[in-house]
């Protein structure tokens, strides 16, 4: 998918990784190609076990080995490989260029350690600053998320969930990275407090001008964060491209499902148009097109062969036989 000549923040080429079990092989990333460019922000929304946080992680070069193994593809930041790095390179730019919040801050924070501290330990292990310069940036990164400077002393079950997060925000934005990944990072929150940390972080994307990759099962907040949208299932892009194009004019037969699923305040119907069934078992994946089974729109073909993702008009990118061909529904 090349849209332009300039060397984008990030961009993954055919990228496959298979989790290696003993119940098997899951195949959990196939061939995904994607790349983010400066101050822009892509969605990448999909089914529980589509790939995404798969796809997170190898941006990190986070990967758990075993029992991940990289079968093929690249992951380059600013146009180095990150996968022929060695842990000490990554370990310089994990939190520096590119940075990660994840979706649990329960998990993701240090439950013996200040708030205060965890921020100014990434600033510490990345600039060349005194303890007290790091914690006076700490302390105006505390501000930048909305929580007072007189927390910095205090534990993370001081907090509540819509805090924690703002904590890890700021862990994340502390050196302010080029790249930031934000994996689900208002799942655990109620509906008030999630519109308070998406403005919040569409608000710091804008104002550090950051590439951001915005994972979500959401498509609510892709339209209110993001400028382009990758779907994706069973570790595959099935369709790729502006906000415009996906829902506007949707053409792959699972986005056009996932839209017909989301309630409207404009359209009077009785029932929800669910997609049937349930997501292929990733360690069995068909030769063929993987959404064949539970797909409206297929024939002998979609049984047979694997179409290839192509772009069926500039910028919009489509893996189906009939993508752009005729009206899906």
């Amino acid at each position: 998918m090349t849209e332009n000549k300039k060397t984008p923040v990030v961009e993954v080429k055919d990228l496959t990784v298979h989790y290696e079990t003993d119940d098997g092989i899951v195949e959990a990333v196939n061939n995904v190609s994607l790349k983010i460019e400066k101050g822009e922000v892509l969605g990448l929304v999909g089914e529980t076990g589509a790939g995404k946080t798969t796809i997170a992680l190898s941006m990190m070069n986070l990967l758990p080995v075993p029992p991940s193994r990289v079968i093929n593809g690249s992951v380059f930041l600013n146009g180095e490989d990150i996968f022929k790095k060695n842990k000490h390179q990554m370990q310089k730019l994990r939190g520096n260029a590119v940075s990660m919040i994840f979706q649990d801050p329960m998990t993701a924070l240090n439950p013996v350690k200040y708030v205060g501290d965890q921020i100014a330990e990434v600033i510490l292990l990345h600039d060349k600053c005194s303890k007290k310069d790091a914690m006076l940036r700490a302390c105006d990164m505390m501000r930048t998320v909305g929580i007072h400077p007189e927390r910095y002393k205090e534990y993370p079950h001081q907090f509540s969930g819509g805090m924690k997060q703002r904590i890890v925000i700021a862990i994340a934005l502390a050196c302010q990275p080029e790249l930031l990944i934000a994996d689900e990072p208002t799942t655990a929150l109620d509906v008030t407090i999630q519109a308070q940390v998406l403005d919040m972080m569409k608000e710091l994307q804008e104002k550090h001008d950051m590439a951001m990759l915005m994972i979500t099962h959401d498509l609510g907040i892709v339209a209110e964060m993001c400028d382009k949208c990758a779907i994706i299932y069973a570790g595959e892009i099935v369709e790729y491209g502006s906000l415009e194009h996906i829902f506007d004019r949707p053409m792959h037969p699972y986005t056009v499902g996932l839209m017909e699923s989301i309630p409207s305040l404009d359209k009077d119907v009785e029932r929800l148009k669910p997609i049937p069934g349930l997501m292929i078992d990733p360690t069995n994946l068909p030769q063929h097109c993987s959404f064949c089974e539970r797909c409206f729109r297929r024939d002998d073909r979609c049984s047979k062969d694997d179409p290839a993702l192509v772009e069926v008009e500039p910028g919009h990118w489509v893996k189906c036989f009939y993508g752009g061909k005729e009206k899906m529904r």
